[in-house]
Formats: C-alpha cells, structure tokens, sequence
C-alpha cells in the first residue's frame, strides 16, 4: 500500500483534531492570532469548549500515541489550562 492509499484511522483524524483544538485554544485566548483572520481576537467561553473537548478526546487515544506526542499535548493542555486561569482574573 503506498502513501496515497494509506487509510486515515479514527486514531489519526482524533490525533489532527486534538491539533486543531490545541491552535483554536490559544487564538481563543488571545495568545496569538486567529488562524482564519489573523487578527488577534479573545473570546473565553470558545477557548474553554477547546479546552473540555481536549480533555474528553486525549484520553482516548493517549495509549495509542508515542512518548513525545503525549509529553507534547500534556505540557500543551498545562499551558492552556494556566493560561485560561490568568486569562479570567
């Protein structure tokens, strides 16, 4: 089976959404801009559907990942979670 024809698994499509998740979470908290309109735009309850939604999927396929791809998205959804707190005070 050559590259073109390798199957996109569920693992695959949640390990990009977890990706997607992690940039809207951050352009959501005003940490860098939004990837459709570059422009900076803070909206909290948006950041905090991407936070929840990453903790509801990543443990679902936390066993499936490498060392370096989980060590990655913990300290990720760390950094969200703080940076969510300093965000509401």
């Amino acid at each position: 089976m050559d590259k073109a024809e390798k199957e996109l698994k569920i693992d695959d499509l949640l390990a990009i959404t977890l990706v997607q998740l992690i940039s809207k979470a951050w352009s959501y908290l005003g940490m860098v801009s939004h990837p459709e309109t570059g422009r900076i735009k803070r909206d909290l309850d948006q950041a905090r559907l991407a936070i929840d939604s990453i903790e509801v999927i990543y443990p679902l396929i936390k066993d499936r990942l490498g060392e370096e791809e989980r060590r990655n998205i913990e300290l990720e959804l760390t950094n969200l979670r703080l940076n969510f707190v300093k965000q509401k005070e």
